[in-house]
């Protein structure tokens, strides 16, 4: 009976977390007050105000400043906006169009709380303090291989569910060059196990009528 009543009120809880329903949307804080601006610190190397490249071919994405993440490089975040007093500023990255094409997960949505195109739920950094403000963003190694741009919400003290009073975007995009975490090695012990596996199991079956008809 206990049992029962435990797994009553976990459901209970789930419901209600589950429960929390947003209705804001982005058009409630447009036009944006908030202007963002990148540089990119790649191989050592700071370039404070890129071109930013707003159309590319997906296919090379030659235009794209490429972040690598097994090189440590990094994204400088510069935003400016209006002070408000117990506000703060979350940033997140935004999936480009094409790098959340076919991806229900990265669906964007004109509900700013249930946007999955720009991370709005999982920013990268929250708290930060209104007006201007600078913030460096070194991409981890399970940083997926997309391309990019930021964004830049103002969030409204206290508010529950979260509302926000302003935003903005960066310009252009930039695109993630992942890291591969597994060792050289452990490729090459499973590329040689998937290749002798099927030897061995054959001649496991073999074996084993061999062996039955010897019975």
């Amino acid at each position: 009976m206990l049992r029962v009543s435990l797994a009553l009120a976990l459901l209970a809880l789930c419901g209600s977390a589950a429960a929390t329903t947003y209705t804001q949307t982005y058009s409630t804080i447009q036009p944006a007050t908030y202007t963002v601006s990148l540089g990119f610190n790649i191989s050592g190397t700071v370039a404070p105000d890129p071109t930013p490249c707003t159309a590319f071919n997906t296919a090379t994405s030659t235009c794209l400043p490429q972040v690598s993440v097994p090189d440590k490089d990094s994204v400088i975040i510069t935003y400016s906006g209006p002070v408000t007093e117990g506000n703060t500023i979350s940033i997140m990255t935004c999936f480009s169009n094409s790098s959340s094409m076919d991806r229900a997960w990265r669906k964007a949505n004109a509900i700013i709380g249930n946007d999955k195109q720009c991370n709005v739920e999982k920013p990268m950094v929250k708290g930060l303090p209104t007006g201007e403000g600078t913030y460096t963003w070194t991409p981890g190694p399970n940083t997926p291989q997309s391309s990019y741009s930021i964004q830049v919400l103002e969030v409204v003290a206290g508010s529950n569910p979260t509302t926000y009073a302003a935003m903005g975007r960066s310009t252009g995009f930039f695109q993630i060059i992942p890291i591969d975490s597994r060792p050289s090695w452990l490729l090459g012990v499973v590329g040689g196990m998937c290749a002798v596996g099927p030897i061995t199991l054959a001649g496991f079956f073999v074996w084993e009528k061999m062996l039955k008809k010897e019975a």
